[in-house]
């Protein structure tokens, strides 16, 4: 969180120990808040030694060719990060995915279903006419995918390869999406594209527990496109000095993430200058909830309070309560949140004001037309 968007609005954390927040404060590079938080942060710097290796064992074995990822008998396209959470992937997937459908290419989207109760190796989250199961069966980006991507077929399940032969052999997908994929080595992949956020790309620099790297810098060997997102058209000149050897060949674009409309319980859409002086409590449970307030605040939305929920956090009504009490005490005009935090609310809870989610998408700010060309020799012959 910004000092600017700190001093103006109150932030508060809710359905999480404060623990929890001061933590992941270290870890995105805040310093340590006593001497205790300091020596549990060098603790934490041992398990990420090992997790390193373990990290390293796996790369090796897939380059020794000791472990072989498997192919599908179509195109493999990945969009991940190099960090957990909060780069702006969800909105470009959306993207490409809406690229290839109206290239008249049959995609599919292959999901973790992270948060999800699935059985088995994989289910159908999606045939491409709406959601088929709930958010907290096939998880909440899985679901939210399949809301709204008509016409697509969205997939979820730790077994990618098993979830990808089905879509080719059910759909006739020529071409798969795998969401957050560049650290699933399992499944060989024709194109790899990896987002780094430019307000905040290595966090404490340092890998998981200590930080949010989920591979050392090196892996961006593998990366065939950086996408720098919330970033200026000078991409390379946005990201710290540590990165730059690593992307000094890679092909570089640069997007921002841009709130496109706002959208009531019903569905229904409002001009984003609907927002100019209300008075909104937002409430988030995703990686980089600054972002969601620095747009709001942007559209001349008076935010007095920001309440933090872990990422992916599932809505229980006590929340919910406490979201609705919150905005009586700040008599707020509204309610504000994201588009997947909306997956994850009861329609059956009462709200004291209305409650809109925004909605987001993507402007690519340099690297548009080589973006499109990697993505156009994927499409099958005759149709590129």
């Amino acid at each position: 969180m910004s000092p600017e968007i700190a001093c103006r609005t109150d932030v508060m954390a809710l359905g999480s120990r404060r623990w929890r927040q001061r933590l992941l404060a270290c870890l995105y590079g805040q310093p340590p808040p006593s001497p205790s938080w300091a020596l549990a942060l060098r603790l934490l710097h041992g398990l990420a030694s090992l997790y390193g290796a373990a990290v390293a064992l796996r790369a090796a074995a897939y380059r020794a060719g000791l472990r072989q990822p498997r192919r599908l008998p179509c195109r493999v396209l990945s969009i991940g990060n190099l960090t957990v959470g909060g780069t702006g992937k969800t909105p470009l997937a959306l993207w490409v995915a809406r690229w290839y459908q109206k290239a008249g290419c049959r995609v599919a989207v292959l999901c973790r279903g992270y948060g999800g109760t699935l059985k088995g190796r994989f289910g159908v989250a999606s045939c491409g006419e709406g959601p088929q199961q709930p958010w907290h069966v096939v998880g909440d980006e899985a679901y939210f995918l399949a809301q709204a991507l008509p016409g697509i077929p969205v997939l979820a399940g730790k077994d990618r390869y098993a979830a990808g032969r089905y879509a080719c052999a059910a759909f006739g997908s020529e071409v798969v999406l795998l969401d957050d994929g560049f650290q699933h080595w399992r499944l060989a992949r024709d194109l790899d594209v990896v987002l780094l956020d430019a307000s905040n790309p290595l966090g404490a620099g340092a890998l998981l527990p200590r930080g949010i790297l989920r591979e050392p810098l090196p892996a961006l060997e593998r990366a065939d496109v950086v996408v720098v997102t919330r970033a200026p058209a000078a991409a390379a000149a946005a990201l710290p000095a540590p990165l730059r050897p690593w992307l000094a060949q890679k092909p570089l674009c640069a997007l921002t993430l841009q709130a496109e409309a706002l959208v009531g319980g019903a569905g229904e859409t409002y001009p984003l200058a609907f927002l100019q002086g209300q008075r909104a409590v937002a409430f988030a449970g995703i990686g980089n909830p600054g972002a969601f307030l620095a747009t709001l605040q942007s559209l001349g939305c008076e935010v007095p309070v920001l309440l933090c929920f872990p990422d992916h956090h599932p809505y229980r009504a006590a929340d919910w309560q406490a979201i609705a009490e919150v905005a009586r005490q700040r008599q707020a005009t509204c309610l504000v949140t994201t588009e997947k935090d909306a997956v994850r609310l009861s329609p059956a809870w009462p709200a004291p004001v209305p409650l809109y989610r925004l909605r987001v998408g993507v402007s690519f700010t340099a690297g548009a037309e080589d973006f499109g060309q990697h993505l156009q020799r994927l499409l099958p012959e005759g149709k590129r």
